[in-house]
């Protein structure tokens, strides 16, 4: 089975943005605080983890790859430039629309560097300052630093094991700083489901707070890996992941499961051991739903809604939705939101689909002006730059971070 288009991952982002943007929706008529759905609400800013689960398995898969194949790992510089080139652009220009404009985020003045070098998380004065969602970049970029010295170390643990021993090795260091993080969660917190109110909030915001859902899809990409090549077709996870309708369902009763020990609308990061994992759990099977399938489940209904024209040009601009959707939403609701008081289902439904269509035309005019004309610029620079014929024997390795790893990016 050799490497195919991973379809479905951009309706799955498609998916993941507006459940974050209607979670902010919800927050802003204050359904969050009242009402028999308000629990289920909570989770919707569960989308953030399906982003970095994502992550986790489209930027790890080309290293899957190439240690599956005893082959040079992708080139880290060609790597850090395409991932800069996909965040940074973009947010630097959402950024300074919110410090010029009607927003007053206080960007410019003792802290802008670290608005501006996606480093606000590491200070609990500006974790959630200037634009507001870009908390959960912060942690992206941390993994993108982190991805290729953790592959590099795998691949020369790895060393000539055999085929069995270079899938057991990644999988054991994955699982190793999955368990290392769920470790850290439950020390800090004290117990399996308290949240974090007085000690280590700051802590969990950052990577080793989070990283076992990057985890989970490190390891989903071990299993892409080896399908590619007719292996692991037996395992049970490959056999529930040709069922995507399956991991839909499983998925949903994950995040339900996750209801009762939510312990109120908290920050995500700061949730308790149990619904932190139950989240994560949730993004890991809908991310299996499209990251196992073969010809078969491609028909299967979760893949032909994730996989349409509509939800794949949603997901194609998502990164734009999540970054423009929260300073749309303030606009908005300053000019329609009733009072929270006399707000109802209807106006609530009326203000979601304001600032969604919003958030839409913003994203679209990110995608189409500002991230697609700098990745354009890059591979031109890098076309400028390419070999000569008699080394591009590796270059097809390189590429392969073209096909998968870029399309990992996220939003989130």
């Amino acid at each position: 089975m050799k490497p195919e288009k991973l379809d479905g991952f951009d309706g799955l982002r498609a998916v993941a943005a507006l459940t974050v943007v209607t979670y902010h929706v919800a927050l802003s008529g204050e359904f969050l605080h009242a009402g028999s759905l308000a629990q289920l609400l909570w989770e919707l800013k569960g989308g953030v983890a399906i982003f970095f689960v994502i992550s986790g398995a489209l930027l790890y898969l080309p290293f899957a790859r190439s240690i599956r194949d005893r082959a040079e790992l992708p080139d880290w510089r060609r790597y850090g430039r395409r991932r800069a080139v996909r965040i940074l652009p973009a947010y630097w220009v959402a950024l300074t629309a919110v410090a010029i404009g009607p927003f007053a985020a206080g960007v410019f003045g003792s802290h802008a560097w670290s608005y501006y070098g996606l480093s606000q998380i590491y200070d609990p004065q500006t974790v959630l300052g200037g634009l507001g969602v870009a908390w959960s970049l912060c942690v992206e970029v941390s993994f993108y630093a982190v991805l290729p010295v953790f592959a590099w170390l795998v691949a020369r643990m790895a060393g000539r094991t055999s085929t069995r021993g270079r899938v057991g090795v990644q999988l054991a260091w994955i699982g190793l700083a999955a368990l290392g993080s769920l470790m850290l969660r439950g020390e800090l917190a004290g117990s399996l489901s308290a949240p974090f109110y007085d000690h280590g909030q700051t802590l969990m915001v950052t990577l080793p707070g989070l990283l076992d859902w990057f985890a989970i899809g490190m390891a989903l990409a071990v299993l892409r890996a080896e399908l590619e090549v007719g292996r692991a077709s037996r395992f049970p996870l490959a056999a529930l992941g040709r069922r995507p309708g399956a991991c839909v369902l499983l998925a949903f009763a994950a995040f339900v499961l996750a209801v009762p020990e939510q312990h109120g609308d908290i920050f995500l990061p700061w949730y308790g051991l149990e619904t932190h994992l139950a989240i994560g759990v949730g993004a890991g099977l809908l991310v299996l739903a499209v990251i196992v399938p073969g010809e078969s489940a491609v028909r299967a209904w979760p893949l032909r809604v994730l996989g349409s024209r509509v939800a794949a040009w949603l997901g194609t601009i998502s990164y734009g939705i999540y970054l423009w959707h929260f300073p749309a939403l303030e606009l908005i609701e300053r000019a329609v939101l009733p009072h929270p008081a006399s707000a109802s289902v209807a106006s609530l439904a009326l203000v979601w689909l304001a600032v969604a269509s919003a958030a839409v035309v913003l994203g679209a005019a990110s995608y189409y002006l500002v991230e697609r004309p700098a990745r354009r610029l890059l591979r031109r620079r890098e076309s400028d730059g390419r070999p000569s014929r008699n080394d591009e024997t590796v270059q097809p390795r390189l590429d392969s971070l073209n096909s998968a790893g870029v399309a990992a990016d996220h939003l989130a």
